[in-house]
């Protein structure tokens, strides 16, 4: 069992579900047997730098994509400087270039601009679409500042991802049903470490695939947090009373840029809402939890590498998804 993918092992342990890449994996199975362990190990290495390279692209696609629209709304850079001691100072002004590797904006009058060379900034804006606004945050650095035509200008190192925000709260979106490929629920144990390993945790308490009677489902979803809700009579399935402040491990199972890749997202979440709606016909009860660690697994990969969320509580990999998400239904409405 241990050479099926992890995503097919915890839909065929939730569901019976068995999609068809099983024999992708299969096939690792026989060059393992053939070629020795030493030999596939290789070719699992290349194959997660093949994935991860290729997400990086399309993370560094998405970021040119949201800038290029703000250069050519001419949308206005808010920048605040990040340490402690320059809280509150702010600039402003356009994004007027894109390179490779950095981008410029144009903040008008700053005297002695040197000194500010290598200072941490945060970056917002907002551009319109079809009558409506969206908000952008993210994290960069100043790599140099010039005093030319357009005035001083700072040049920021170009961000690794963008940050969909609502002014100053992360923005939600309701994934369609063809992005979301499943869902799977366990209670944690605040006192205990974080599993390291898939294989230790057995079957999700709760679990939602596509086409299959649902034990929980996503309400929406943002960069730091989501909302889950839950049929009552399937709360006792979690070997936990629900209550804020509880810890939850969830299994988030997404679809990627190409149509085809799967992004396991791993998240470890603390609850903090709990509503209750007798009203219907089937009393519901709608989780709301935030993000503490992350990780983004690998198909047939066993280990669960965490991260900590970011400074404002965001997952990186996740807040990119959510942008291209948006950008997606912006573009289709």
């Amino acid at each position: 069992m241990h050479d099926i993918p992890f995503i097919e092992q915890q839909l065929n342990r939730l569901t019976g579900f068995f999609n068809a890449t099983a024999g992708v994996d299969l096939l690792f199975a026989a060059l393992l047997f053939a070629l020795g362990a030493g030999t596939v190990f290789c070719v699992i290495l290349l194959r997660r730098h093949g994935a991860a390279h290729r997400h990086a692209r399309q993370i560094t696609r998405i970021v040119r994509d949201v800038l290029s629209q703000a250069i050519d709304q001419r949308s206005t850079m808010e920048i605040e400087f990040s340490a402690e001691d320059l809280k509150g100072r702010m600039w402003s002004g356009p994004c007027v270039t894109i390179k490779q590797d950095t981008m410029t904006v144009a903040i008008g009058v700053e005297r002695n601009p040197k000194r500010w060379i290598g200072e941490h900034v945060e970056v917002s804006f907002k551009i319109d679409h079809k009558g409506s606004q969206d908000f952008y945050r993210f994290f960069s650095q100043i790599l140099d500042m010039r005093d030319g035509s357009l005035g001083i200008t700072a040049k920021l190192a170009l961000p690794s991802h963008i940050l969909p925000v609502q002014k100053r709260h992360f923005v939600r979106i309701s994934p369609s049903s063809s992005h979301l490929l499943g869902i799977g629920l366990w209670s944690l144990d605040a006192t205990q470490p974080l599993p390291l390993n898939h294989t230790t945790l057995g079957g999700a308490a709760l679990s939602y695939l596509p086409g299959k009677p649902a034990q929980c489902s996503l309400l929406n979803l943002s960069a730091s947090g989501m909302r889950l809700e839950v049929p009552q009579e399937f709360l006792p399935q979690l070997p936990i009373a629900l209550t804020l402040a509880s810890h939850l491990l969830c299994l988030l199972m997404l679809r990627g840029a190409d149509g085809n890749q799967r992004m396991p997202f791993w998240l470890a979440c603390t609850v903090v809402s709990l509503l209750e709606n007798p009203k219907e016909d089937t009393p519901k009860v709608i989780i709301g939890v935030k993000f503490r660690y992350w990780a983004l697994s690998e198909t047939g990969g066993h280990d669960i590498g965490w991260f900590p969320v970011g400074k404002t509580g965001e997952a990186p990999p996740l807040a990119s998804w959510v942008l291209r998400h948006q950008l997606e239904q912006n573009t289709r409405s």
